[in-house]
């Protein structure tokens, strides 16, 4: 089982599902179903018990949302289970609480209805051996499942159902009797084939004189409710019983909301409302005399539950009771205002109490909106408390998740709310205010998962934009920017950039074709506006026109295949050839005029054999009609699994129509930068032409002058060469001179150095002279005597001299030469 277990994440992860998928169990539960119906194993089954067990605590209701591939998948894969395993094994207790969990969504609960249609499988389950408990819970699922049935013909598994429901109706406790009897009505609400099958069951007269005397709140609503449709499901209620039921209503919805019974109290609402929409009575309100006072009693009511009274609204069912009370409440008023005081005050400060429960959120800004079209320019103060409040109730959208949820009751409360700020615009207070707080945010949070706000643009796969729902948030957004567009020129620009996208053309064909008669006039009050995309949104109307035109034929093929299947088997010959005899007879006695004397026998032969034939005839057919039953079923499921599968793949197409639009819109972009870009390329290259021509022209004379110049240089080559040649010779000179001057360096240091003796000889002498000279001067007056040494003397000292300038003049003539 674990590796099994570990099997099936590798697979999921592989797939690109993870834990954190709020589909995560069902898209487990899905792929483990198909391992079941293989194998029937085990492992297998206690994976499924515990998926199940999961799912139907889930808290998330738009996880039941059956617009997404997954949900129709696994309803699907829950039938194929349900079909399949034994009436009493925990595994279809555990398909019980899921499909109960399922039916909490309103949407999830018309699918299960409508399409995948639970019913005969859970009337296998239904017996005398259940326990009270298990009754009790198969039954208020089937109450749930059977709220706005529809019923064609006579469904095989329908005389079971009825004979153990009346059976348990006579016989049971209370609890068992008002849910048993709940089914009843359910079942043969607007159904002729189901009355028709509780009449082959029951005496429907005893039956009723049964049901009449039975006591309590639940079973007179239910009982109430049974002898309208017995008593006029041939024709109109007459307005004496209309009276009675409008009565009988408020009392029995301000009961059951006390109860906190949602069940019950949807039952109350949607068969009033729907009782109403096929009765013309436009004016019976106005003859109902406690009017005024029961409106009055259920506001008080349900202003004592917004104030904390009469327990936990949460843990009570409290929220789901506010919105069938919301929705009686918002229907009855438009049909006649009550006179009450401050009426407008207490709704509009009731309505604020639950404007921020998503649930409930719809429908108060319903009643908002009934307000502010009632409202006048004196009266619209009152509307005060929503218009200081309403910033904030737009900054939790702009601030929401990263990308807005698209499931049901989301779509509902914003349409709400668009709806309301449209009613606001009406009067000149309010309009100024709305004008004020509103903008583009809001809408490109809205528009996000439709047109994207990114390039390219990614969309998360559960997200849906063509639900019945989203298309009408979107025309109320775009009626609503509409109006802003009337009165500030700033939403002009907006909304051309709106309406340019091919999602939005889309949302509009959509909505001109399957929109209610509001829808399409709103629309169609938006045509004149300068830059609305009329041809767009024909081109998208004649895109899909094929697609409907395709549904409208699957369906009347299958209408009239279902009708040709209905056959009805022949006769053996030996009864035909016995009827035609006894019919031939009785021609002749006829002819004879001698009836009289046709035995009894033939004729109750006769009237046998026509029992036998119809007989055979009943049982062929009831086998035919469950045969196409059981394909209707499965024809419808793989229908939804279709439409959501298509309704994805028409995101995808519309996704990739519009990266391709963009892809186009920057190829053009990209085009005609680049044909900017050639002309100015054109341009530069003329200038650069023109300016190379004068390059050129420069070129071919500095060209000429460089020829010029090279001549010159070859010519100074030449000299350099012989200049070079001489600088060669000069050089081997200058190396001789070199070394001429290192050997006169020698000698010249030779000299210096006898320079030096010499001059030491010279110092030494002038001492000499010096000593002499003052010998002369001490020897003057010696000198007459000594004249004839003085001469001597004189010559020696001559000859010195002669000496000494020979020496002088050898050196300075040295000298030069050195230098």
């Amino acid at each position: 089982m674990k590796a099994k277990e570990s099997k099936m994440s590798a697979t999921l992860e592989g797939s690109g599902v993870t834990t954190n998928d709020k589909y995560y169990n069902m898209k487990q539960f899905i792929n483990t179903v198909r391992d079941y119906v293989q194998t029937r194993a085990e492992d297998s089954a206690n994976l499924l018990n515990r998926h199940l067990q999961l799912i139907s605590v889930t808290i998330d209701l738009s996880a039941f949302d059956p617009h997404t591939n997954v949900v129709a998948e696994f309803f699907v894969s829950l039938y194929e289970l349900l079909s399949i395993i034994e009436s009493g094994s925990l595994l279809a207790w555990c398909c019980v609480n899921v499909l109960s969990a399922a039916c909490k969504n309103s949407a999830a609960r018309m699918a299960l209805i409508n399409t995948y249609q639970f019913l005969p499988l859970l009337s296998r389950l239904l017996g005398n051996q259940l326990t009270t408990e298990k009754k009790v819970r198969l039954l208020t699922l089937m109450q749930e499942l059977t709220c706005g049935i529809k019923i064609s013909w006579q469904i095989p598994h329908l005389p079971h159902l009825m004979s153990t429901l009346t059976r348990w109706i006579e016989h049971a406790e209370e609890k068992i009797v008002t849910l048993s009897l709940a089914v009843l009505v359910n079942l043969c609400y607007k159904n002729l084939p189901a009355v028709y099958t509780l009449s082959r069951c029951v005496d429907i007269k005893k039956f009723v004189h049964l049901c009449i005397p039975l006591k309590g709140l639940k079973i007179e609503v239910h009982v109430c409710k049974l002898l309208i449709i017995l008593d006029y499901m041939n024709g109109k209620v007459p307005e004496g019983a209309f009276l009675k039921l409008i009565g009988v209503t408020f009392k029995s919805l301000i009961e059951a909301f006390k109860a906190r019974d949602s069940i019950l109290l949807r039952h109350i609402v949607e068969f009033f409302l729907d009782m109403w929409d096929h009765n013309n009575h436009g004016g019976v309100l106005q003859n109902f005399d406690n009017y005024d006072s029961e409106i009055d009693n259920l506001i008080s009511e349900l202003e004592n539950t917004s104030q904390g009274g009469d327990g936990d609204l949460f843990l009570d069912n409290g929220a789901e009771c506010m919105t069938l009370a919301f929705a009686f409440l918002h229907f009855i008023i438009k049909l006649r205002r009550p006179n009450l005081p401050g009426l407008d005050s207490r709704l509009v400060n009731l309505a604020l109490n639950w404007i921020q429960v998503d649930f409930v959120s719809s429908d108060a800004l319903a009643i908002l909106r009934t307000v502010a079209v009632n409202a006048t320019e004196e009266t619209c103060i009152i509307l005060n408390p929503f218009l200081n409040s309403l910033p904030l109730l737009l900054l939790s959208i702009t601030n929401g998740e990263e990308e807005i949820p698209t499931h049901i009751e989301n779509n509902k409360r914003l349409c709400s709310l668009m709806e309301l700020l449209r009613a606001l615009m009406k009067a000149e207070i309010t309009r100024r205010r709305v004008l004020t707080i509103l903008k583009e945010d809001v809408f490109m949070k809205i528009f996000m998962p439709l047109i994207g706000c990114s390039s390219p643009r990614t969309r998360a796969s559960n997200m849906n934009t063509s639900s019945a729902e989203a298309i009408l948030l979107y025309v109320n957004s775009i009626a609503l920017i509409h109006e802003l567009l009337t009165y500030d020129e700033y939403w002009i620009g907006f909304f051309t950039d709106l309406m340019q996208h091919k999602q939005i053309h889309m949302i509009l064909a959509q909505a001109l074709y399957n929109g209610s008669k509001e829808i399409k006039t709103l629309i169609l009050r938006m045509s004149p506006v300068p830059n609305f995309p009329i041809n767009e949104i024909s081109s998208a109307m004649c895109e899909l026109h094929p697609l409907l035109q395709a549904d409208s034929t699957i369906q009347n093929d299958d209408n009239s295949q279902i009708d040709n299947n209905l056959c009805f088997p022949m006769m053996s010959v030996t009864q035909v050839e016995r009827l035609d005899e006894i019919m031939n007879k009785m021609k002749e006695a006829y002819e004879q005029n001698n009836l009289m004397n046709i035995s009894t026998s033939d004729v109750m032969e006769l009237y046998e054999y026509k029992l036998a034939t119809m007989s055979h005839a009943e049982r062929a057919a009831l086998a035919s009609v469950e045969a196409a039953s059981l394909r209707c079923t499965h024809l419808q499921h793989r229908t939804a699994q279709l439409t959501a599968e298509l309704s994805r793949l028409h995101q995808l197409l519309l996704h990739t129509q519009q990266c391709h639009e963009e892809t186009l819109k920057a190829k053009d972009e990209f085009v005609l930068k680049s044909n900017q870009l050639q002309e100015w390329l054109d341009l530069e290259r003329n200038k650069y032409n023109t300016q190379l021509t004068i390059k050129e022209k420069c070129i071919n004379e500095k060209t000429q002058t460089l020829e010029n110049t090279m001549k010159l240089l070859r010519e100074i080559e030449k000299e350099k060469n012989s200049l070079e040649e001489k600088n060669l010779e000069l050089k081997r000179v200058v190396t001789k001179l070199e070394n001429n001057l290192t050997k006169k360096e020698t000698l010249l240091e030779i000299n210096e150095e006898l320079l030096v003796k010499a001059n030491k000889d010279i110092d030494r002498l002038r001492e000499v002279v010096s000593q002499l000279e003052k010998q002369v001067k001490r020897s003057e007056s010696e000198l007459a005597a000594r004249m004839r040494e003085l001469t001597e003397v004189s010559k020696d000292l001559h000859n010195c001299k002669s000496i000494l300038g020979t020496i002088t003049q050898l050196t300075k003539s040295q000298y030069p030469k050195h230098m």
